[in-house]
């Protein structure tokens, strides 16, 4: 079913049922079955209703902070469909699935490790430590528990949020350093199937088919499917980063594009210092610019500049929302992207 018209069904049913001495009707099956007209109209209407609330908000949150030029230079980029999704956690936990901190501290309880150092770990968001340490507890248990959890049988209605309407917005390459395959699915089901999906581990060709306009998935950390073919500990990405150097090459190669990250938190993590590294060496000012849609909501202006200036060493500049529903906020700036490139 197509993702507004499930959210539009599901608030007229969320509305009440109607009881007819004991029979039971939901608003959304009387209107559609009794008047598919009427239906259609209300749905049209509805949407209209909805995008004109999204675009409401877009214009709020180019209000904040250094946010307006930003926008305006990211819909150039967007318009002229130069620009690739970069998909973090933050896109499928609408749909059930963790972050990284929460499935962390979920494993933890089945597991023996230092409390003391666990929690201090956590604290300061040494996500690849907590992972090392987990692992050396038991190796087998975490792989168990990552392949459970990532690895659930989803179908296209059990898949929430604005992760839905990414091929509406991007029909080429995606990025995402998620396990999960909410995005193969999404785009399966809209008839935009990718032509090749790619595991960072072994993307040397990722390059050369982007540059050749082919829809790949580049799944930058691998998949649930195997501890051999996924990136999540310390020695993970040492193998990976440092000494193989196979992901840092390929991250190479995601400067040929600017990127928008959407779900990530960009902390401080391997794949921002290898990018960081990057452009220090090439300068910033030959390299494409990347954006992210982050939220300000925890961060005091100080902290907030601290990250901007953080994340600028890797060439990447935040577009701030301060609302606490971070998916709707990812979707009213998505919608202003696309409101952008229709009027152009």
């Amino acid at each position: 079913m197509d993702y507004l018209k499930k959210l539009f069904d599901d608030e007229l049913y969320n509305e009440g049922e109607v009881d007819i001495r004991g029979n039971v009707f939901y608003k959304n099956d009387i209107l559609l079955n009794l008047d598919e007209v009427a239906y259609n109209n209300t749905f049209e209407e509805w949407k209209k209703d909805r995008q004109e609330n999204l675009l409401s908000r877009a214009e709020e949150i180019k209000k904040l902070y250094d946010n307006s030029d930003r926008l305006d230079k990211l819909c150039e980029i967007f318009s002229s469909n130069k620009i690739i999704p970069f998909v973090g956690a933050g896109l499928s936990s609408k749909s059930g699935l963790k972050l990284w901190k929460e499935f962390l501290l979920q494993i933890k309880k089945g597991v023996s490790v230092d409390e003391s150092l666990f929690n201090d770990l956590i604290e300061r968001g040494e996500f690849e430590e907590v992972a090392q340490l987990l692992c050396d507890a038991d190796e087998d248990y975490l792989q168990e528990q990552i392949s459970n959890h990532f690895g659930k049988n989803f179908n296209i209605d059990n898949i929430y949020g604005v992760i839905r309407r990414l091929p509406e917005l991007f029909d080429q390459s995606v990025i995402t350093t998620n396990y999960d395959d909410l995005l193969k699915i999404v785009y399966e089901e809209n008839g935009k199937s990718f032509h090749y999906e790619m595991n960072g581990l072994d993307a040397e060709e990722f390059g050369s088919l982007l540059n050749q306009g082919r829809n790949v998935l580049l799944k930058l950390h691998g998949t649930y499917t195997s501890r051999n073919k996924r990136v999540l500990t310390r020695s993970d990405y040492e193998r990976h980063y440092n000494e193989n150097n196979t992901i840092s090459k390929c991250i190479e190669r995601l400067f040929s594009q600017s990127l928008l990250f959407l779900g990530c938190s960009l902390n401080t993590d391997r794949t921002i210092k290898a990018m960081a590294e990057f452009v220090s060496n090439q300068g910033a000012d030959s390299l494409p610019k990347h954006y992210a849609f982050l939220s300000s909501n925890e961060l005091s202006d100080q902290d907030r500049i601290e990250k901007r200036k953080l994340l600028q060493k890797s060439n990447i500049y935040p577009i701030w929302y301060d609302g606490e529903h971070h998916d709707e906020d990812i979707e009213a700036l998505l919608e202003y992207l696309l409101k952008t490139k229709i009027a152009n």
